[in-house]
């Protein structure tokens, strides 16, 4: 089958279509309903909320190192609400039991 147009014979599969806009991806989770992806900056703020949750965590049961980032992410505000007074306990904490601090993280 071909269409007549202003250039001659054109089969109908080579006409020009309208440009599709990209679908985004769609997971399909265990019981079977359809979750759309979440904005990157929620993702994002997601994994630091997780990742303080976790350093919080660790840091309650001694680690010294996470008692230092602790410290940091609070006073910062880096994955929950800047505290830097909270923050600052953390880190003397970790300094009392021989964390040197100066010099160890980069500024986040």
């Amino acid at each position: 089958m071909s269409v007549q147009g202003n250039n001659g014979d054109v089969p109908a599969q080579q006409q020009a279509q309208p440009p599709q806009q990209p679908q985004p991806p769609v997971v399909m989770l265990a019981d079977g309903r359809l979750q759309q992806p979440a904005p990157l900056g929620a993702v994002v703020s997601d994994a630091l909320r997780r990742w303080y949750l976790e350093t919080e965590k660790e840091a309650l049961r001694g680690d010294v190192k996470a008692q230092a980032l602790l410290g940091q992410m609070l006073i910062e505000g880096y994955g929950c609400e800047a505290d830097p007074v909270k923050g600052r306990e953390w880190a003397d904490k970790a300094r009392r039991r021989g964390y040197r601090m100066d010099g160890v993280y980069c500024k986040i």
